[in-house]
């Protein structure tokens, strides 16, 4: 649960600390956590000591970020990182002989589901796969040719809005299209979420 809240707390801290490299031109509190989240999820994924590879994350992030520390540059990365690595995680499960992502996370909430929920699910993933990758690309295209303050607002606030919408508006077509579904608030179905194993979902 600690590591969940700090985690939450990265999240919101991210997006809000680029703004305010880009507008001011002050990257330091960018750095600061970017290096907290490299930490964190090596001590996530450290079995044993779990201190030696979350040190070896913030002394990496923090040597690279020194190099750059005046230059737009490292704020761009790890959008894209996170934009694209996550449409290829959706699009990798839609592989022949995989379970597609959505398909397994219903099959967690809900049990074995039927033909027409393996159906919607697949398509749901796809769907995710293809809006992320557009986001990363309408975040690439920013960075190249529009203004910094664009790219800014773009990735650190419309992109998330856009991705919860996205995320509201499937929930809602689920409902709609998939009666035979349990039924569940939208806080509730996002309770659900939170409390699934991320290593179940392998």
């Amino acid at each position: 649960m600690p590591a969940r809240r700090a985690s939450l707390l990265l999240l919101i801290a991210y997006p809000c600390s680029v703004h305010y490299g880009v507008v001011s031109n002050d990257y330091r509190p960018a750095v600061i956590v970017i290096a907290a989240a490299a930490a964190l999820l090596a001590g996530q994924r450290a079995h044993g000591y779990r201190w030696l590879p979350a040190l070896a994350a913030v002394l990496a992030v923090a040597v690279a970020a020194l190099a750059v520390t005046d230059h737009f540059d490292l704020m761009i990365i790890p959008p894209l990182l996170i934009y694209f690595g996550l449409a290829a995680v959706f699009a990798l499960t839609l592989l022949p002989g995989r379970q597609a992502l959505v398909t397994r996370i219903a099959t967690l909430l809900d049990g074995e589901p039927d033909a027409a929920v393996r159906r919607y699910t697949r398509r749901v993933t796809a769907a995710w796969a293809v809006f992320l990758l557009l986001l990363g690309a309408c975040s690439v295209w920013l960075a190249c040719c529009g203004t910094r303050e664009a790219w800014s607002l773009f990735t650190n606030l419309y992109g998330y809005l856009l991705i919860l919408g996205f995320f509201l508006g499937e929930f809602l077509l689920r409902r709609r299209c998939l009666p035979q579904v349990p039924r569940r608030s939208f806080a509730g179905f996002l309770a659900a979420m939170a409390r699934l194993d991320r290593r179940s979902l392998r």
